[in-house]
């Protein structure tokens, strides 16, 4: 089993979304839904352990940040920030969408 490095903490914005997400898709598929959390529950464990591995995520508007960004199921993109021994998630986005909109408001 793997223990992470740092405490990873999602604000309630992002696991709404993420919710949000996984119900529409259950919609369609359990399956599918089952296969979204499963690989948003990976990326977070992945996060927990190398966030700093991760790209760097520049918004389009200007935040006091330093934000990185993890891709996980093909289109969903993890929006967080280490600080000291802490990944704090700030947005859950749906690549195929503007995806500014929502970070950080």
């Amino acid at each position: 089993m793997f223990h992470n490095q740092y405490d990873v903490f999602v604000s309630p914005p992002a696991d709404r979304k993420m919710t949000y997400h996984a119900e529409f898709l259950s919609q369609v598929s359990g399956a599918a839904a089952e296969r979204l959390y499963t690989a948003y529950s990976e990326a977070l464990c992945f996060i927990g352990q190398n966030p700093q591995m991760c790209p760097m995520y520049t918004p389009q508007k200007i935040i006091d940040a330093e934000l990185r960004y993890k891709i996980f199921a093909k289109r969903y993109r993890i929006v967080f920030e280490i600080i000291g021994n802490s990944v704090y998630v700030y947005d859950i986005q749906d690549c195929r969408q503007d995806t500014d909109k929502s970070l950080v408001d």
